[in-house]
């Protein structure tokens, strides 16, 4: 079974154009975040680059104040004179003095706490000695003799950054109070007045730490490596950078110091720091990159749904506009499918609907005139028909009546002769008082007709019948068609009342009564007899539409049949009821109001 679709051509066409929008929306959907992407990554790249900037400043500035800070110790006038009296005099009391003013220095100078724990001063010589300040545990001396020194000393440097380290238990409370977990320091060479050395200064790196782990406010994988491209701590556990891949492929901003590198997956940045060629890097997810422009994105989806509803709606207006003539050209054969045949389209342009429309209207017209051709040709079958049922009546009275009056003549009756062939006269002259093609006449003077013509039937068969009339008064007037009643008595007459014998063939006699009334819009005609009657058998034969009638007999019925099908358009009437040695009885039912057009009545006289 196949689906009908109702949908109009003005629909179809913008539910297509709403599929269209829905399909194209999806695909701006899938390519958006490829092109916010493509877009913001470089922004999101120099975003990146200034957070990078921030952080490293802030952590350059810690380096920047050990540096200072190192420098005051080292150029520290002093301090080089008591180390002096110390190699001169190497004794307990001078040692003393010598730890208790490295120690006094950093209160001196109004250095934070936290940025200088505590300082190792190793002096080289004829007599080396170190000295430290107050409180710097053995573990912790003994972790610059073995490993920072050497180490510096390798460097064949003046200065460097000591990298990370975890202080051991009890080594950051005993310089402090305070339980730092990280430290990390400052070596400077040492040289004044001769004297030469290496100064150690070790602070808390846990302020780093926290400025390094300020990068999670801005994303969540960075990476600080020292001089020799290693990992060191708080880089982000799990880290996804490749380094070596950035630190190849990056691409410098506005300076040296800083570059990136954007990927399908994310944007990497590089930042040096000032100091101890520290490297800081960060990476940008696609989704983080997407997140932070999560804006950008709304905006370019709503002007893609915007714009396109836009354009639907203005697709729609002039959709509608190019369509409505083709709504036209439907309306208007509607118009013609339900009869009026005058419909035609209004034509606006010269297009193809314009030519389509031309074209309707053309079709239109051929067709009007070839239904008024053949209307008109039905009209003149009709009165052509209708002229021959009439002729088939008059002169199938004219043989009954000419009979009566031969047999009045055969019995030297002429006077009732005279009175017969009078009201024969009466009797044509009512068929010939109006054109054939007036149908109707008023049921007075049916009853009229039919009461001259029982006269002549009367001087026939004298004392042969009866009849009644009941006549409803307001039924007088109306119209009825004519010569309806006339054969239906006439039937009644000779099929019913003559066929009546007895067995010797004599004639019974009988009655006939003629009755019509008017109900509301109806009237009804009834014309019963107490005749000889019909079978079943002989009453369906009469009822069937293809009976082969013999000539001369019941012609009347099949007439009247006929006539009333032709007049009221009724195919229900006459209805007979008939039993054999019963009599027979002959209904009609026909509407009073016979005005052309109306209850179904259409005339035929149209000329």
């Amino acid at each position: 079974m196949m689906y009908k679709n109702n949908l109009s051509l003005s629909q179809k066409l913008v539910l297509t154009q709403f599929v269209a929008f829905i399909v194209v929306y999806m695909m701006v959907l899938s390519v958006v975040p490829s092109v916010v992407y493509a877009v913001s990554s470089k922004t999101e790249a120099a975003t990146a680059m200034h957070f990078n900037e921030q952080v490293s400043m802030r952590v350059s500035q810690c380096f920047d104040e050990l540096k200072r800070f190192s420098g005051v110790v080292v150029s520290d006038n002093e301090l080089n004179e008591l180390l002096r009296e110390y190699i001169e005099l190497p004794d307990e009391s001078n040692m003393a003095r010598l730890r208790l003013y490295l120690s006094n220095t950093r209160h001196k100078d109004g250095v934070s706490s936290y940025r200088v724990l505590g300082m190792y001063l190793d002096v080289g010589g004829e007599y080396p000695f170190s000295v430290n300040t107050v409180g710097l545990s053995d573990n912790m001396k003994q972790f610059i003799r073995r490993e920072v020194l050497p180490e510096y000393d390798k460097s064949d440097r003046q200065t460097m950054l000591i990298e990370p380290f975890v202080f051991q238990q009890g080594d950051s409370s005993a310089l402090f109070g305070d339980t730092f977990t990280r430290g990390y320091g400052y070596v400077q060479k040492y040289y004044k007045n001769g004297i030469e050395g290496r100064l150690v200064i070790i602070s808390s790196y846990d302020e780093i730490s926290y400025i390094i782990q300020d990068m999670r406010d801005y994303c969540e994988d960075y990476m600080l490596l020292n001089e020799n491209d290693r990992i060191i701590y708080p880089s982000a556990e799990g880290s996804s950078i490749d380094y070596e891949s950035v630190l190849e492929n990056v691409r410098y901003g506005d300076s040296y110091m800083e570059g990136y590198y954007t990927t399908d997956d994310g944007v990497y940045t590089v930042r040096w720091l000032d100091m101890g060629n520290w490297k800081l890097l960060s990476h940008l997810t696609r989704d983080e990159v997407l997140s932070n422009n999560w804006a950008q994105r709304l905006v370019v989806l709503l002007s893609v749904g915007v714009f396109g509803i836009v354009v639907i709606l203005t697709l729609i207006v002039i959709v509608r506009k190019f369509v409505s003539p083709l709504s036209e050209v439907s309306k208007q054969m509607g118009a013609i499918a339900e009869g009026d045949l005058k419909a035609r389209v209004p034509i606006y342009s010269e297009d193809e609907i314009g030519r389509v429309s031309r074209s309707f209207n053309i079709m239109a017209g051929k067709l009007e005139t070839m239904i008024d051709e053949i209307i008109e040709k039905e009209k003149i079958e009709q009165r052509m028909r209708y002229s021959l049922l009439i002729s088939q009546v008059d002169p199938h009275f004219i043989y009954n009546t000419m009979n009566t009056i031969t047999y009045l003549a055969q019995k030297g009756r002429n006077e009732d002769v005279v009175i017969v062939n009078k009201a024969m006269i009466e009797v044509l002259r009512d068929r010939l008082r109006i054109e054939v093609s007036e149908v109707f006449d008023t049921v007075y003077q049916e009853v009229s007709v039919v009461k001259q013509y029982l006269i002549i039937q009367k001087y026939r068969y004298e004392g042969t019948f009866k009849v009644k009339y009941v006549i409803d008064r307001e039924a007088e007037n109306c119209l009825i068609m004519k010569n309806i009643l006339q054969p239906l008595v006439e039937n009644a007459l000779l099929h019913g009342i003559l066929e009546n014998k007895d067995e010797n063939g004599e004639v019974l006699g009988g009655y006939i009564n003629i009755v019509i009334n008017r109900d509301g819009d109806f009237l009804y005609v009834e014309v019963s007899d107490n005749g000889s009657g019909m079978s079943e058998e002989r009453l369906a034969e009469i009822l069937k539409e293809d009976t082969r009638w013999e000539r001369g007999l019941n012609i009347g019925i099949r007439n009247v049949r006929e006539r009333i099908r032709h007049i009221y358009n009724i195919e229900d009437y006459p209805q007979i009821q008939s039993k054999k040695g019963e009599g027979t009885k002959v209904f009609l039912r026909v509407p009073v109001d016979v005005e052309e057009g109306k209850n179904g009545n259409v005339r035929v006289s149209e000329k």
